[in-house]
């Protein structure tokens, strides 16, 4: 058994990483670049990686990873706020290296930080919303200020719009419930809270990491809003290079 650690590669994606792991001819020459390399298209750039593999056992074709894990800073996501930091775990990775192909994963866990500036970045590039400012009160609100467009009818930015709702997950997103909306201080009826809810959601979206991984426990500080996510993968055959 032998365990090998790989530190600040830039980029991200797990799962495409460790079949090209399992197809290395040379582990300790081609390792560092085949995974730089799968990273980012997978998972999506990141300010910083640090991959550690541990376990590997080959036997013939078949190469059995006890566990891999990654860490990743600032990692850019389609449809998803930056998620500030992410640490994915997988265990029981089985693959066939001959035909860079998945057998078997045990299970994949995820731990996910997303800071409120991020969060107000990724609502502000919608269309919609302008000039939006978020704030998180411990332990599952969050309150989004902005200027809105509701149904086609662009609010004065004097009259500014205030929603307060609770984070939770639903369907393995992180999703935004609102409790209350607020148009220049005054309370609105549940139509526009309907229509922003739909605007807003969902706010995080795992789905797509390495293996299918919904978001099962949120928590929120003061200063971010953090994630717990798991799920587990049958075996898929992977694209060849």
């Amino acid at each position: 058994m032998r365990e090998l650690s790989f530190t600040t590669l830039s980029g991200a994606s797990l799962l495409g990483a460790i079949v090209w792991l399992g197809g290395c001819v040379s582990m300790d020459s081609r390792i560092e670049r085949i995974i730089g390399a799968e990273l980012p298209r997978v998972v999506g750039p990141a300010a910083r990686y640090e991959v550690n593999v541990q376990g590997t056992r080959v036997d013939g074709e078949i190469a059995d990873l006890r566990q891999v894990r990654a860490v990743g800073d600032r990692v850019a996501r389609d449809n998803t706020p930056v998620l500030d930091r992410i640490e994915v775990t997988l265990t029981d990775v089985v693959v066939d290296r001959q035909e860079k192909r998945l057998l078997g994963l045990g299970a994949a866990d995820a731990r996910v930080r997303v800071l409120p500036s991020d969060i107000a970045a990724f609502l502000d590039a919608k269309q919609g919303f302008d000039n939006v400012s978020v704030t998180l009160q411990p332990p599952y609100e969050m309150t989004v200020e902005a200027q809105f467009a509701i149904a086609g009818f662009v609010l004065p930015r004097f009259a500014r719009t205030k929603v307060r709702g609770r984070l939770v997950t639903t369907d393995g997103n992180l999703i935004m419930e609102i409790a209350d909306l607020r148009i220049a201080g005054f309370p609105t009826g549940t139509i526009p809270a309907i229509v922003l809810e739909k605007l807003i959601n969902p706010l995080v979206d795992l789905s797509t990491l390495p293996a299918p991984t919904r978001v099962t426990a949120v928590e929120v500080t003061q200063d971010a809003v953090l994630l717990t996510a798991s799920g587990s993968s049958t075996a898929t055959p992977i694209a060849r290079h």
